[in-house]
C-alpha cells in the first residue's frame, strides 16, 4: 500500500530539519579531528624554487606532526596568479592551503584586473619568512652610505642605472621610491631573476641594484658588493652593520619582502589557526631554522591575525609608492 502524501510530506520535513541539526555539530567535529586526510600546498611558481624548497620543507614536519601526507602541487603562470586562483576557488576546509610571496598584497594596484580580490578571497594562516630588500653597489664604489651615493647619482646625471627583479616587483617600486623622494634619474632595468642582476653589477653594467638578502650575504662575505641601505623598520640580524633606509633619513622603504600560506575564504578559524600554529612549530624545529637561515630568510610563523595586519600596513605603503610613481604592469 502506498504512504499517503501527507505522511510522506512530514517525514521529509523532519529528515531535513535533522540534517540541519546535525550540520553544525558535523562541522565542529571536522574542524576538532582536523586534518584527517591528505593536505595540498599549491605552490604558483616552478619546482626548485625557494617558494617550493619551504613549501615541501614545511609540508613534511606537517606530516610527521599530524600523521597525515602533506603534497605540494606546484602550479606556475601568469606571475603566479594561475596556482593562487586554483587555490582560492578550492573548498574551504583547510585541506587546499597555498603558500605564495608577498607581491601578491599590492598586486591591486599594478594590474588593471586580476582573478582575485586579497581582501576577500582569502583567509590569512601565517608568515613564513622575512626577507629585506638591500640597495646594492659593487664593492669599488665611492659611496658608503645611502647619502653619499644620492650624492654620486647627483653628479652623474643620466649615467647611473639600477636592476630590479623586474617590473613591478618590491625591487622595482623600491627604486621608484628612492628615485622620487631624493630627486634622482637612475634608470630602471628590469631582469627576470637575481643572477642575470649580480652578473651586470658585479661586470660594471649597473650602477646598483636591489636585491633579497638571501642573494646580497655570500657576496658582502666575500667582498664583491657593498650595501647602502636595508628596507625594513630594523636591522637584518645576519647583517648588522647595514643600516635601514628609515635611518638614513627616508621613508616609504618600511615593508620587506615575505612568504605566507593562505587558505580559501571561510575557511574555518580553528581550522586557521590550527594550521598557523603547525607552521609555527615547524619553523622553530633548528633544521629548519638553520636551513633557512642558508636561504637568506629570517624565520617568522606568524598567527592569522599578524598576517592580516600586515596585509594591510604593507599594502596601504606599497599602494602610495605605486600611485606617487605612476608604476604599471603590461598585461597582454
Amino acid at each position: 500500500m502506498q504512504e499517503p502524501q501527507a505522511s510522506v510530506g512530514r517525514r521529509q520535513a523532519l529528515s531535513l530539519m535533522a540534517m540541519a541539526l546535525a550540520t553544525p555539530n558535523t562541522w565542529a567535529q571536522t574542524e576538532h579531528n582536523f586534518p584527517n586526510r591528505p593536505i595540498k600546498i599549491i605552490v604558483p611558481f616552478t619546482p626548485g624554487g625557494t617558494t617550493d624548497i619551504l613549501a615541501r620543507s614545511i609540508g613534511q614536519k606537517l606530516a610527521e606532526y599530524w600523521g597525515q601526507p602533506v603534497v605540494v602541487d606546484n602550479r606556475p603562470g601568469a606571475a603566479g596568479w594561475i596556482g593562487i586562483t586554483g587555490m582560492a576557488k578550492s573548498p574551504p576546509d583547510g585541506y587546499t592551503i597555498g603558500l605564495t610571496i608577498s607581491s601578491i598584497i599590492y598586486a591591486k594596484s599594478l594590474y588593471n584586473k586580476l582573478p582575485f580580490d586579497i581582501a576577500t578571497d582569502f583567509e590569512p594562516v601565517s608568515i613564513i619568512s622575512r626577507s629585506a630588500i638591500a640597495l646594492t653597489v659593487p664593492a669599488q664604489f665611492p659611496a658608503n652610505n645611502l647619502q653619499e651615493f644620492i650624492q654620486y647619482v647627483r653628479k652623474n646625471p643620466g649615467k647611473c642605472s639600477y636592476g630590479s627583479f623586474g617590473q613591478g616587483t618590491s625591487a622595482h617600486i623600491f627604486g621608484e621610491t628612492l628615485n622620487m623622494t631624493a630627486k634622482l634619474d637612475v634608470v630602471h632595468v628590469p631582469f627576470k631573476g637575481a643572477a642575470p642582476i649580480v652578473t651586470d653589477l658585479l661586470g660594471g653594467q649597473l650602477t646598483a641594484a636591489f636585491l633579497d638578502t638571501g642573494t646580497v650575504r655570500p657576496l658582502v662575505l666575500a667582498g664583491k658588493i657593498k650595501l647602502i641601505a636595508m628596507s625594513g623598520t630594523q636591522r637584518v640580524a645576519a647583517l648588522p652593520s647595514v643600516p635601514t633606509f628609515a635611518e638614513q633619513g627616508y621613508k616609504g622603504f618600511e615593508p620587506v619582502g615575505f612568504f605566507q600560506v593562505l587558505a580559501p575564504a571561510n575557511t574555518p578559524k580553528e581550522i586557521t589557526r590550527k594550521l598557523s600554529a603547525g607552521i609555527a612549530r615547524a619553523l622553530q624545529s633548528d633544521d629548519l631554522k638553520t636551513r633557512m637561515t642558508e636561504f637568506g630568510q629570517e624565520p617568522v610563523g606568524s598567527t592569522p591575525e599578524e598576517l592580516a595586519a600586515g596585509i594591510k600596513i604593507d599594502g596601504d605603503i606599497f599602494d602610495r609608492a605605486i600611485k606617487a610613481s605612476n608604476i604599471k604592469v603590461d598585461q597582454n
